[in-house]
């Protein structure tokens, strides 16, 4: 364990981050997009009678984005950021070689974008994004060579806004044939378990 990662005065640490949860009005719809856009396996499905039952009290799919890091998409009617607010928003970390990809990921997807921007002085770079729920995300990369070349923030953030509806009419076969492959390797795998 790093020293700087923790606090030497404190009795009891946290180890890291074992999930997060994200507001989205669809799950199924949401997963899709984390699985399609973001590379994200699906993990996990709650059960329609738990929540019947009193035992959950909402809707979930659970996509694991890398190795520690698993959102769970809630479904509920509220608590999605509105456009024009910065915070909460989610940050994932990739490396300085495949932002330019992302990029070109994020337009092939026609995932409205802003970036790749620096914020001044950082060194780092980033694209910002939102999930078609309006939750607002970001790829994050440290010491981006070229960095003093990019663009520098703040930036407008209604050009994150899905004006239209995802995925678009020509790429729904394919990012429903992505999120099946996974949410049916998922449910192999639990029944096998």
């Amino acid at each position: 364990m790093n020293p700087s990662d923790f606090n030497p005065d404190a009795p009891l640490h946290i180890r890291a981050l074992n999930h997060t949860t994200i507001p989205v009005k669809d799950r199924y719809k949401a997963a899709r997009f984390y699985v399609a856009v973001l590379g994200a396996e699906v993990h996990h499905e709650s059960a329609p009678d738990r929540v019947k039952k009193g035992l959950a009290r909402a809707l979930q799919v659970g996509v694991r984005l890398c190795s520690g890091l698993e959102i769970d998409l809630f479904e509920q009617e509220y608590g999605q950021p509105k456009w024009d607010q910065s915070h909460p928003h989610h940050a994932f970390d990739v490396p300085a070689e495949e932002l330019d990809k992302w990029a070109a990921h994020f337009k092939k997807w026609k995932v409205p974008i802003v970036g790749p921007m620096t914020r001044g002085g950082t060194g780092s770079a980033e694209i910002y994004f939102n999930d078609p729920d309006g939750n607002h995300l970001e790829l994050h990369c440290s010491n981006y060579p070229g960095h003093e070349k990019l663009p520098s923030g703040p930036y407008d953030k209604q050009r994150t806004v899905h004006k239209d509806p995802w995925p678009a009419p020509e790429l729904e076969k394919e990012a429903d044939r992505l999120f099946e492959a996974s949410l049916q390797r998922m449910r192999g795998l639990r029944k096998s378990a």
